[in-house]
């Protein structure tokens, strides 16, 4: 497409059409490892005799992929499958994985369909720091925020509270986020305070894990740092980008999914 249908009304292709699929250049490919992984809950075809077929799908692509795919793009692009005959969820799975390698311009692409059965585990692993008394957050993203307390930590922490806001539609993006490190122990109540500076900021989910990341990284100096964002649906699809100092398994990321998910 020649521009974002996101913020636009766009009608849903009636056939198959990967070219509605939009792509958007990555702004964080400098981080050493990570993914983005998105779970898309609105999946349909037709059987070779025209029987719907329902399920699930999962996209995940390396922080080094030239671009990002436009959000709004992917779900009209999977509504565009919803009135196609497929030999069967092989099939969708291939041609999905090669529209989207096509467009995204990565290392590697890996498309799953899951069964509608496919359970997750729900409980982030890792100590809620939510419940810290930290007054009034502050009103913009301020990395001079982040402090340290003193001693050595190898720990995970978690905070439920990420709102940040998508830049073109302005719409509410709401997310648990995971922090993984080991080195000179974070000052929990300043990280909590620092996540929640993030409410009136506007950036798509995949940057704004990566400046979390990295102001953690620069301010605080962790050994190892991972850092994940696990976004709550809209439209139909979830996004959970992580960013990490370390090569991350994807299944150690892909088995979680919240209850706001």
């Amino acid at each position: 497409m020649s521009e974002p249908v996101l913020g636009r009304k766009t009608a849903v292709p009636e056939a198959y059409d990967p070219g509605i699929l939009y792509p958007i250049p990555r702004q964080d490919r400098e981080v050493v490892h990570g993914f983005d992984l998105w779970r898309c809950y609105e999946l349909s075809w037709l059987d070779p005799r025209g029987k719907p077929e329902a399920a699930m799908l999962e996209l995940a692509y390396p922080v080094q992929s030239r671009n990002i795919v436009e959000s709004k793009s992917l779900k009209l692009y999977l509504g565009s499958l919803s009135n196609t005959s497929f030999s069967g969820r092989d099939e969708v799975e291939k041609t999905v994985s090669a529209d989207l390698e096509r467009l995204l311009d990565a290392p590697w692409v890996e498309v799953r369909v899951l069964d509608l059965s496919h359970c997750w585990e729900t409980v982030l692993p890792g100590t809620c720091i939510d419940g810290i008394d930290i007054g009034t957050a502050a009103g913009e993203v301020d990395p001079g925020i982040l402090a340290v307390q003193g001693g050595y930590a190898e720990e995970t922490l978690v905070s439920h509270l990420l709102k940040t806001s998508c830049p073109i539609t302005l719409q509410p993006d709401w997310a648990s986020v995971l922090v993984g490190y080991r080195g000179e122990r974070i000052d929990r109540a300043s990280l909590l305070r620092y996540l929640c500076s993030y409410r009136s900021h506007a950036g798509f989910g995949e940057e704004c894990c990566g400046m979390i990341h990295r102001d953690i990284l620069s301010r605080v100096r962790p050994e190892e740092l991972t850092v994940a964002c696990f976004y709550t649906r809209r439209g139909g699809i979830d996004i959970n980008p992580v960013r990490s100092t370390r090569r991350v398994d994807l299944d150690e990321m892909r088995k979680y999914r919240l209850p706001r998910q």
